[in-house]
This record gives structure tokens, sequence and C-alpha cells, in this order.
């Protein structure tokens, strides 16, 4: 797969969030509704990622588009890195999202509370939050003679006889999976 691959990924919006996005300042680069979503869904990849990791199981609940059902709504393309789609796909698995859809659509809310919260310097804090997170990391990785101890932990308690394992590489893509 070539990590300059894009996929065109179809999803429905309400015309308020249109909006919010077209009256961003942040974004003024940004010529498309595609490109500013691809913008913050690289700005939160760090989010993301926290959310994938420490995120509460949605259990597959139906959200509808918006809460006004005489909201005009509009499809979109945005057109999506590969390796971005593929995280959203495993995290729409892994915290059992009803739609990818639903999920770009709740991180685009959650963007917009943060702009409500900074205001223009919303990029400016989002980096100051993001470098204690790495630091945060970095103090506590485990090293690997912990993370092989807690590895087999976990795998002497997974229930059943053929038990399957996936490593992941950092494109979220199958890297490794074995049969225990």
């Amino acid at each position: 797969m070539s990590k300059n691959s894009i996929h065109d990924f179809h999803f429905v919006m309400n015309k308020g969030l249109e909006d919010k996005l077209k009256s961003l300042n942040i974004f003024k680069e940004c010529k498309s509704v595609s490109g500013m979503i691809v913008k913050i869904l690289k700005i939160l990849t760090p989010v993301i990622t926290k959310e994938h990791k420490w995120g509460k199981q949605r259990m597959c609940r139906y959200k509808a588009v918006c809460n006004d059902p005489d909201e005009a709504r509009k499809h979109f393309h945005v057109y999506v890195p590969d390796d971005m789609y593929r995280e959203l796909k495993v995290l729409h698995q892994d915290l059992n999202f009803y739609s990818i859809a639903q999920l770009v659509r709740e991180i685009i809310s959650f963007f917009f509370g943060l702009v409500i919260l900074y205001k223009n310097e919303v990029l400016e804090e989002l980096e100051k939050i993001f470098t204690k997170w790495r630091e945060d990391d970095d103090q506590e990785r485990l090293t690997s003679r912990k993370f092989i101890r807690q590895l087999w932990k976990i795998i002497r308690h997974l229930p059943g006889k053929n038990r399957l394992i996936t490593v992941y590489d950092y494109q979220y893509s199958p890297f490794w999976v074995t049969r225990i």
C-alpha cells in the first residue's frame, strides 16, 4: 500500500456543521470542506490515539446526524489519506461506533468545542497539550521486560482455545496475526 493513497470517504453532515466549518478563520488555506475535515483529523491525531487507547465502548448506538429533524443534510466526499482512514476504521471497530461517519462527526464537534474554549489560540493550546502527553508517554513507557510480562498475563487469560492476537504497525494495518 502506497503512503500517498487517498480514500474517498463519503458521509452525511448537517448544514449547520458545514457552515461552522466554513466560518473557521484558522483554516484560510483550505478551500474545501474536505480539506478542512482532513486538517482537523490530522491535528487531532493524538486525541484519536488517546481515545483509541482509553475510550469507552459506544455499544454501536445510532446517533442522528443532527438533533433537528428539519435541518438540511448534505453529502460530502472527504479525501482522506489511507493510513488515516485505516486508523479511523480500527477505532470504529475497537470502540464499537455505529459508523465511521458518526465517529468523524463526533471528532469535528469535539474540535468545535475546543475552538469555543480556546478561540483563535486553539492550535497553540493543542500543541501544548500534545507536548505534555508526549512527555507523559515517555515517562510511563514500559521496558521490554515489563511489556512481555504484561503481554503474557493477557495471553494466559484470553478465553477459548483458538485465540488470535493481532499486532498492528504504525499505519494501523495488521502486521502480524498469530493463533495461540
